[in-house]
């Protein structure tokens, strides 16, 4: 059996994830203008890839969580009764 967390521990968690998830998609951007501004061919193109590669990337962390807090809240719902 796991310990219960400490009290706030989720905020701090939650506080903390956002965080490392804007630092992730500045740095995309910043990766991606890169790529737009020394690109050579097709910049524009690169940029997108680049930029949507790092949205994708986001998005499948995002789902990620909300799988692993739709299951959490199914298994306590489950033990509770």
């Amino acid at each position: 059996m796991k310990e219960p967390a400490a009290p706030g521990a989720d905020s701090k968690t939650r506080s903390l994830t956002t965080w490392i998830m804007v630092a992730v998609l500045v740095w995309g951007g910043l990766l991606a203008l890169g790529s737009y501004l020394f690109g050579g061919t097709l910049p524009v193109l690169r940029a997108a890839i680049v930029f949507g590669a790092t949205v994708a990337f986001l998005g499948l962390w995002l789902a990620a969580l909300a799988m692993r807090k739709h299951r959490l809240a199914r298994e306590s719902d489950e033990r509770s009764k």
